[in-house]
């Protein structure tokens, strides 16, 4: 009964006030909270403020797809077991714009609220963890963290790029001892790096000086305050087995966090920021050419990481992706630089990895 209310009261509204731009702005922003037309019928739906980040598309491939025109995700197949509703739920509060969301409450929605972080991969990496809660203002990167200990037993935890800032998730950071060092990869990922320094005043934060921006300049978040600013082309050490590789092409100031398995708890990891994925739409490791800055350069760095002992890419954007062996890395590192250099935009790439609807 109320919501029919609600529904007449803006009826009415629209016809006695059509100039009115309060209300164009209501109804505009009531539309884009309504389902995409793409989805499916059920209790999970996306709206029209989908930013086609594909954080959902990964995180539960089974339930959301990408429409074929106008770049957004949809509900293809509602979730049909425990694990799928979870991974939904899960998906819905990583969205960084919100856009994910149930017609009726989801009982289980508080456990997968706190269930962050998740363990990446709990047999060969199980130190790594997706932070979940990804921003808007990073256009929904993959915040990742890194639990270890100092040779002392200290915590040595390690923040790579910034997720969006949640009560809910420093509460889960202080029971494993707090944040000491956040890396950052480039100046589009920072997110709400200042929130989280509030929050852990003692945590140091890293970035290449190059990228670093004033709240003036794009993407207007002052970063002057960044504790450690890189100089040169490194490498620099963070600490035994941790170091960050300069690696630009997709910013002048791109780095790359490597970190070893005595950190990671199994194999060695590249955290490359935006730098290089596995591209869900060209279904190849990639370096997204449309946002490079010098993608020749970016190939050059794609072609360093491959002498680096790591068995794991995990980017900011895009997926991850992960070698059985020294020799698969090495060949498929070099392979994806020239293929990189060669055919930049894709041409003739596999294509898309994710459900078209």
């Amino acid at each position: 009964m109320m919501a029919a209310m609600r529904t007449l009261s803006l009826a009415v509204l629209a016809l006695c006030a059509p100039r009115s731009t309060g209300f164009r702005a209501l109804s505009m922003t009531l539309s884009r909270k309504a389902a995409h037309p793409g989805n499916v019928d059920g209790n999970f739906f996306v709206d029209h403020t989908c930013i086609d980040c594909d954080t959902c598309r990964w995180m539960a491939p089974k339930t959301f797809g990408r429409v074929s025109s106008g770049g957004q995700s949809v509900v293809y197949s509602q979730p049909a077991t425990e694990e799928e509703t979870t991974k939904a739920l899960q998906a819905m509060v990583t969205c960084p714009t919100g856009s994910i969301r149930t017609r009726k409450p989801e009982k289980m929605v508080k456990t997968v609220r706190d269930s962050f972080p998740l363990a990446v991969d709990s047999k060969r990496i199980p130190q790594v963890f997706h932070l979940g809660y990804a921003s808007e203002k990073s256009f929904g990167a993959v915040a990742y963290l890194v639990t270890s200990k100092t040779p002392e037993g200290e915590p040595f935890n390690i923040l790579m790029d910034s997720p969006r800032f949640s009560s809910h998730l420093a509460k889960a950071l202080d029971a494993v001892g707090g944040v000491q060092y956040m890396v950052l990869s480039h100046k589009d990922d920072v997110g709400d790096m200042n929130r989280w320094k509030e929050r852990f005043p003692d945590m140091q934060r890293i970035m290449h000086k190059v990228d670093v921006r004033t709240e003036h300049q794009w993407p207007y978040i002052d970063m002057t305050g960044v504790e450690r600013q890189l100089e040169g082309s490194g490498p620099w050490e963070v600490a035994d087995g941790v170091k960050i590789v300069y690696t630009p092409g997709h910013s002048q100031g791109s780095v790359s966090l490597i970190v070893d398995g005595e950190h990671t708890g199994g194999d060695g990891v590249a955290f490359t920021g935006d730098h290089l994925a596995l591209s869900a739409r060209l279904g190849r490791l990639d370096g997204f050419a449309r946002f490079s800055d010098d993608t020749d350069q970016q190939a050059d760095s794609m072609a360093k990481l491959a002498d680096e002992d790591i068995l794991w890419i995990l980017p900011g954007h895009g997926r991850r992706h992960s070698f059985d062996s020294a020799l698969e890395r090495e060949e498929g590192l070099r392979a994806a630089a020239e293929a990189y250099r060669r055919d930049p935009t894709g041409q003739k790439a596999p294509g898309p990895l994710f459900a078209v609807v």
